[in-house]
């Protein structure tokens, strides 16, 4: 806790024991702990703790057959050590006996770490989509962000408040019921879901109700909703998960859909957004959202993190960059910033 201290400014729980319990949860009381993928320490000539990456197993599924990823987080070193320690306790991770290596909120510098050890970015992962629901709200307030007339935004209220009126409705989808998102359905569905897709999670319903549990009890970024989406016969036609957040962006978490239903799964999860008063929605671009959210009138930036993958199996690496990968904000290490 003294070197993430160090390391970092920004820190979600302020208090030792909270974060110490955190810390806990995660790394040592997972799902998916297994001591042959422990997270990782480098020591001083003194024995001192000067750098720390964290490991969290997460299988999944390639081709019909069990893989091992492991997702990197939390990247942490003292700054007076920092050069040395960081390449070794990534070169330490890149050389664990998982099947594939993951981190999707790298910084610059970890990225430099992963490229000089044989690592790479998945290109398209590394964009984030946002779709405007309120568009003069939202545009009105990312001026005032950037530009220092907070008062005229304030002033201009009003006015956006009544063009979106008029201009922003978001309909329900005709013929779709929606229902809570459970971690059974999570752990029983998904694999039908994703059917076509070569590289995907395996879910139980045990670490699916843990994700669910630990995505809920952060509240820095909002509510967390959780809707599942079924047709009339009651067959499920996909999911989402995102925040609904106070300053009024919400973050998505995970979408999952049937092949050529992401459409629906998006047009509904944008409606239930903006009827929670949302001006906006974003996201990591993945594969499947593509087509769907540039039709909706999205816009995509490249200024977030980092999505790193590293894996002694081509194939692996080949499937991510094609996008025949379902690796989505859940299976990585998005949601568990502290």
């Amino acid at each position: 806790m003294a070197l993430r201290r160090k390391a970092f400014r920004h820190k979600e729980r302020p208090g030792a024991a909270d974060l110490g319990a955190y810390l806990d949860e995660i790394f040592f009381h997972n799902p998916w702990r297994d001591d042959a993928l422990p997270s990782l320490v480098y020591l001083d000539g003194a024995g001192r703790i000067v750098g720390f990456l964290g490991r969290v197993p997460r299988p999944a599924t390639f081709q019909g057959q069990s893989v091992r990823v492991a997702v990197g987080t939390q990247l942490m070193v003292d700054p007076a050590q920092r050069e040395l320690a960081g390449v070794e306790l990534v070169r330490a991770f890149l050389a664990g006996s998982q099947d594939l290596s993951f981190a999707d909120v790298a910084n610059e510098v970890s990225r430099q770490f992963w490229d000089a050890l044989g690592g790479g970015i998945s290109l398209l992962q590394t964009f984030q989509w946002t779709q405007p629901l309120r568009p003069s709200r939202f545009y009105a307030n990312k001026f005032a962000q950037r530009f220092p007339v907070r008062g005229l935004a304030w002033g201009l209220a009003p006015v956006c408040w009544a063009i979106d009126g008029v201009i922003a409705r978001w309909a329900p989808v005709a013929g779709l019921r929606v229902v809570p998102l459970t971690a059974a359905a999570m752990a029983a569905h998904l694999p039908e879901l994703l059917g076509g897709v070569p590289l995907r999670p395996d879910y139980d319903e045990r670490s699916a109700a843990w994700l669910l549990e630990q995505l809920a009890a952060k509240r820095t970024l909002g509510v967390l909703r959780r809707t599942a989406l079924e047709d009339s016969d009651g067959g499920l036609v996909g999911w989402y998960l995102y925040y609904a957040s106070r300053r009024g962006v919400g973050q998505v978490i995970q979408v999952a859909a049937r092949k050529h239903r992401y459409g629906e799964v998006l047009q509904s999860l944008f409606h239930e957004a903006w009827r929670d008063g949302l001006t906006a929605l974003a996201g990591r671009l993945e594969p499947a959202l593509l087509p769907t959210v540039a039709d909706r009138g999205a816009f995509l930036t490249r200024d977030g993190p980092w999505v790193l993958v590293h894996s002694t199996r081509p194939e692996l690496v080949a499937a991510i960059r094609r996008g025949d990968a379902f690796l989505s904000r859940l299976e990585g290490e998005w949601w568990m910033s502290f």
